[in-house]
């Protein structure tokens, strides 16, 4: 009876599992510490990659595996180990042994057994187990592969069985969850979706958690204390970061790891790996929401909120929560208070080749196979040597990419900074307080026993200079392709411009620089030097800083405002603008670019903050009014196109023109609630109801709710100077209310403040010809203020 491949995959299995789980520990503790995209997927590639590479073995008998063959019969276990060489072929022992014994030859001496096994030996020259020990060990253990694969399928089913139990008290306690119906958090909600490219979560409310959750079914689960303690920026900011798990899977992900962990359940790397990946979780999505939000402090009081509390028992562990126990709770509060920038997103490109390598260098592991036969294989040809990489494709339009992660030590602040523009990498790491030359171009001075670390990495090139602060004394050292040398003129020239390079792109000391190069030169200087600054991070720093010093001429506003087109985070280029605005207001021209520049912003949030905080100066111009108006109708998010709506509404002295265009813009806000409100907002502030009745009421005919549609026309009716032409657009949009009691409500107060004109009231009986008996009555009824 051969042995069940079964066993031979599990073994291959747990070996290469083991193997790739080791090898991200050891990275997630040494060079992925600040890099918490790549620890993600370095995680998931070694948790599940185990069983591709152990697959892929298998299937295709990899001849850079050592195979372990077992075959087991009546006559003995014979068992071949065979070291595969590239450069030689594996020496065969003699099949005829192992297949063609009888039962009088199980039963020979051991001494012949020997003497048999010493013959092969001097034959083969090849090491060869004692087949008498081999029969001994098959019949104390005959069936020890069936033991295995008995043992791991029963730890496996028992902690998928728990797996189960969790899963069905979570499903429980999500039905015993209450919908929310609050409009204000339904709205939030509902941006922070279109933000994060997700359809609009459901929000339910649960007493028993301590942490908001978000879980299968496009569902957010918030506790009944946040709700009754929390202000809306701390609601929102907690709504963000559960918002980002559903956009990044987490519940179904959370789910998948477990359910695997339960077959690796005897690898003790596998539980840390799960714990890991919850952990990077976290941290996503805390990046998230405090770069959608634009403030991460919000998000740090829920984060101390939901700390003081117990989180919730084993039957929601199954879905994503704000606060864990195992999450760095305290550092993640600091670090969102700090506001450092985090890149959680590898490149696409890069992830996938990493991937594949690793799952690659798992499949040239060892591993086991089941044999049919025991003749040997055929020695295994030499492999092709890999042909080298490809060099990564620069990216699109010049960008770069940008990456700075610090934290404190014993000697002060340490900080990593990374650069790459697709065709380079540029690497600092600074330990203690660094002071550069007056050019940038230098290390000048270091905290006694720091270290400051530079290095450029070019395809076929690699350059690194290294600094050490010992009793005062700075010393150097300079490697070309991990070769010390001694530097030269060309290495001092790639030192100044790595370093001058490096500190430009990632804002190190940027306001002592910024000061330095004003005072040196004044504004102009400055706005040179953000125009040779490529990283959007970086030029938005310097912007905000050029702001901050003031004294900036109107041309120099012009033209720091064409330099935030080098800026991609929407945040940022808000932010810079913002700081330009309050530095100089901008004249109408001035108005027109940021209008502009507010077009190319894609956050809804963002482009509603610039240009509602545009409108206090706003200069009365037609064309700039229109420009501000086409940008604000073109924000996705319902609630913050109402939103920006409703301010300009309220920051003017409206005209006619603009009142009109505004209620226009309504028509494109597919939420009834929204647009009621937009519309409700714009005929209070009307001195003459009349002159936009008819845009109004085909405005409100747009509405779905019928609830909805009522307020909208009772707040027509109540306007100012309401009159026939008003009547007449009312009763036309009430025709098409489906519920009797919504427009009959509509009737009733519409019958008390029109106008008694004969047509008015023929027509208004027409369309309470459709009502129910009842209904109709009170409508007709409403009437009887014409009577006599």
């Amino acid at each position: 009876m051969k042995i069940d491949p079964l066993v031979a995959w599990l073994l291959t299995f747990a070996l290469h599992a083991g193997a790739m789980l080791s090898i991200a520990w050891l990275l997630d503790r040494t060079v992925l510490r600040r890099l918490p995209a790549w620890r993600e997927l370095l995680w998931r590639v070694a948790l599940f990659g185990g069983a591709l590479s152990a697959s892929a073995q298998l299937a295709l008998s990899s001849p850079f595996a050592a195979r372990f063959a077992f075959e087991q019969g009546d006559a003995a276990a014979a068992v071949q180990v065979a070291a595969t060489r590239i450069d030689a072929a594996p020496v065969p022992v003699d099949a005829t042994e192992a297949t063609d014994a009888s039962v009088d030859a199980r039963r020979t001496s051991a001494s012949h057994d020997a003497a048999a096994l010493a013959r092969d030996g001097a034959r083969t020259d090849a090491p060869v187990v004692d087949r008498a020990a081999r029969a001994s060990f098959a019949r104390v253990w005959p069936g020890w592969p069936r033991v295995l694969v008995a043992a791991w399928l029963a730890g496996a089913l028992l902690l998928l069985g728990r797996l189960g139990l969790a899963w069905l008290g979570l499903a429980r306690a999500l039905r015993d969850a209450t919908p929310l119906e609050d409009a204000a958090l339904a709205r939030d909600a509902d941006a922070l979706a279109r933000a994060a490219h997700i359809e609009t979560p459901r929000l339910a409310a649960l007493a028993a958690l301590a942490s908001p959750i978000a879980a299968h079914g496009r569902r957010i689960a918030l506790p009944c204390w946040a709700l009754e303690l929390l202000d809306r920026a701390q609601l929102r900011a907690m709504l963000a970061h559960e918002t980002a798990h559903l956009a990044r899977r987490d519940p179904a992900w959370k789910l998948a790891t477990a359910a695997w962990c339960a077959l690796l359940w005897f690898l003790p790397l596998a539980l840390l790996a799960r714990r890991r990946l919850d952990e990077i979780a976290e941290l996503s999505c805390d990046a998230w929401a405090a770069r959608h939000l634009g403030d991460g402090r919000p998000l740090a009081e829920c984060l101390a909120e939901c700390a003081s509390r117990h989180v919730g028992g084993d039957d929601l562990a199954l879905a994503p929560a704000m606060a864990q126990r195992e999450s760095p709770l305290l550092q993640r509060i600091e670090h969102l208070i700090e506001g450092h920038p985090m890149n959680t997103t590898p490149s696409r490109l890069r992830a996938f080749a990493a991937s594949a390598a690793l799952i690659l260098a798992a499949a040239l592991l060892p591993g086991f196979t089941a044999v049919a036969q025991t003749s040997p294989p055929a020695p295994p040809a030499p492999p092709a040597p890999p042909a080298p990489p490809a060099p990564p494709a620069p990216p699109k339009d010049g960008a770069s990419r940008i990456h700075i992660s610090s934290d404190g030590g014993v000697l002060g602040q340490s900080t990593y900074v990374e650069v790459g523009d697709g065709d380079r990498e540029y690497r600092a790491r600074i330990k203690g307080k660094i002071a550069f030359n007056d050019r940038d171009d230098d290390v000048a001075s270091l905290t006694d026993g720091g270290s400051a670390t530079f290095e450029e990495s070019a395809p076929g090139l690699d350059r690194r200079i290294e600094y050490r602060s010992n009793g005062g004394k700075l010393v150097q050292r300079y490697f070309v392709n991990e070769q010390e040398q001694p530097i030269d003129a060309a290495g001092r020239a790639w030192v100044a411009g790595a370093i001058a390079g490096l500190v430009r792109e990632s804002a190190l000391g940027a306001e002592a620089r910024v000061k330095r190069i004003h005072a040196g030169g004044g504004a102009d200087a400055v706005l040179d030097e953000i125009a040779r600054i490529r990283s959007g991070y970086a030029r938005g720093v310097y912007i905000k800083l050029l702001a901050g010093i003031g004294h900036l001429s109107g041309a120099q506003v012009t033209r720091a405002i064409g330099l935030v087109d080098g800026i991609d985070s929407d945040y940022e280029k808000r932010n810079a603008l913002g700081a330009l605005g309050s530095a100089r207001p901008f004249d109408a021209e001035q108005q027109k670019l940021v209008v502009a520049q507010a077009r190319k912003i894609g956050s809804d949030f963002e482009r509603a903050e610039l240009l509602t905080g545009l409108l206090p100066s706003l200069a009365p111009d037609p064309s700039l009014r229109a420009a501000w108006l086409a940008a604000a109708n073109g924000i996705g998010s319902d609630f913050e196109h109402r939103r920006t709506l409703t301010a300009l509404l309220a920051a003017h002295e409206l005209d006619d023109a603009t009142l009109a265009s505004v209620i226009d813009a309504s028509t494109t806000i597919g939420s009834d609630f929204e647009r009621r409100s937009l519309l409700v907002d714009a005929v209070g502030r009307v001195r003459d109801a009349e002159r936009i009745a008819a845009d109004y009421a085909a405005a409100s005919a747009g509405i779905g709710s019928d609830f909805e549609r009522r307020e909208a026309l009772l707040a027509l009716i109540r306007a100012p100077k309401f009159g026939v032409a008003g009547a007449r657009a009312v009763l036309d949009a009430a025709g098409s209310i489906g519920s009797d009691f919504e427009c009959r409500t509509v009737l009733v107060a519409l019958a008390h403040a029109m106008p008694n004109d004969p047509a008015l009231v023929a027509r208004y009986r027409d369309v309470a010809r459709h009502l129910g008996t009842f209904d109709r009555g009170e409508a007709e009824r409403a009437l009887d203020r014409f009577a006599g």
